[in-house]
């Protein structure tokens, strides 16, 4: 259930930030947004960004907080990254975009992971 709720959290937050953060566009095609490639997007970096700490726990890897947050931080920016390169729908049009993107969205990931990792720790 853990898994599912940082799945959740994620996605909406990354569904969130290509909304309101300022450098961060949704392309329209006849005045109408584009909104399957902006979902495709969240899910994405949703899905990279709640699979941190399952797949440490595959893996065996003793999780640590400095972990988690080098994990997130990697796919939060390296995602706003590739789409200042590569547009497709959502697109960053300057460097605040990925700056306060990547930020709000690897917070909210970190916190969702770190959630997780404590409540594994727990074993609930």
């Amino acid at each position: 259930m853990t898994y599912l709720r940082s799945l959740l959290i994620s996605f909406l937050i990354v569904f969130f930030v290509n909304r309101i953060s300022p450098g961060i566009y949704i392309t329209h095609y006849q005045q109408i947004p584009t909104v399957m490639s902006d979902i495709v997007f969240c899910s994405f970096v949703g899905f990279l960004n709640a699979s941190v700490v399952p797949c440490y726990s595959i893996l065996d890897v003793r999780l640590t907080t400095i972990k988690i947050a080098i994990a997130n931080a990697l796919i939060s920016y390296g995602a706003f990254i590739v789409i200042a390169i590569v547009p497709f729908g959502v697109e960053v049009i300057n460097i605040a975009g990925i700056l306060v993107g990547g930020s709000i969205v690897w917070l909210v990931s970190f916190f969702a992971n770190y959630l997780e990792k404590i409540s594994r720790s727990f074993g609930t």
